[in-house]
């Protein structure tokens, strides 16, 4: 297993960082460490204090500042990637702690050089701890990201009233739409009609007088009836004979 190469500028958190607020989120993830240890890890780590200037403002002397960094960083470690490790490891991993704050003296690099290069346990290690100090900043960022806003309140609305489901025994059809009526021409303005004249009062009627019968009508209309009368007597008087001989045959008379 190869090395893994340090990275010469350990990421740190954007802008200014409150060291009480930092305490309380290293608290929360190593509650087990001590608290020298969180304190130390918090300051050098989070708010990107130098090992002196930690050393000033805690009063702790530089040797057991750089304990407590290696086993702050051992713990964060070992919380997410445990490894088993000897008398040896545990010395390196104290040396890999000093050379993160870049305050690892001789003959300390060829020391750990030489131990990294015979333990691939420390190199996993070394990778793994860089993973996890990455993941302790971003969890931090995250932690001081503004909560965001409640949403507003929306008025409860009455339930819409359930649409009527169409009987499923109907079919469908589907009804041809009209076809578009053309538009109406627009209408010509109307020639003004003629005035009609006005009706003439009718003129009187004069009845013409009968013409008389010519005279030599006359005769032939009196004969006519003469003769009329003359077949219609006649037919009175057979009517009268015909009736009185069927009485009397009746009556029992013979000729």
């Amino acid at each position: 297993m190869e090395r893994a190469t340090l990275r010469p500028v350990p990421q740190r958190p954007s802008g200014p960082v409150d060291p009480a607020r930092a305490l309380a989120h290293v608290e929360t993830t190593l509650p087990a460490v001590d608290d020298v240890a969180r304190r130390a890890l918090a300051l050098v780590d989070l708010v990107g204090r130098t090992r002196p200037e930690v050393c000033a403002e805690t009063g702790v002397a530089g040797p057991e500042l750089a304990e407590a960094l290696a086993r702050a960083r051992k713990a964060l470690r070992r919380a997410a990637f445990p490894l088993p490790g000897s008398g040896w490891c545990e010395r390196a991993e104290r040396l890999l702690s000093d050379e993160l704050d870049g305050v690892l003296e001789e003959p300390g690099p060829r020391r750990l050089a030489a131990h990294l290069a015979n333990c691939d346990r420390c190199v996993e290690h070394e990778r793994r701890l860089w993973q996890v100090r990455d993941q302790l900043v971003l969890s931090f960022e995250q932690s001081r990201a503004p909560a965001p806003a409640p949403a507003p309140e929306v008025a409860d609305e009455p339930d819409p009233e359930p649409a009527e489901l169409p009987d499923p025994d109907l079919r469908l059809v589907e009804v041809p739409a009209p076809p578009a009526e053309p538009e109406p021409a627009a209408p010509e303005p109307a020639e003004p009609e003629p005035a009609e004249p006005e009706p003439a009062e009718p003129e009187p009627v004069t009845p013409e007088p009968a013409e008389p019968l010519p005279a030599a009508a006359e005769p032939d209309l009196h004969l006519r009836v003469v003769a009329w009368t003359a077949a219609m007597t006649v037919s009175v008087l057979l009517a009268i004979v015909s009736l009185a001989l069927t009485i009397y045959t009746i009556a029992g008379g013979g000729f």
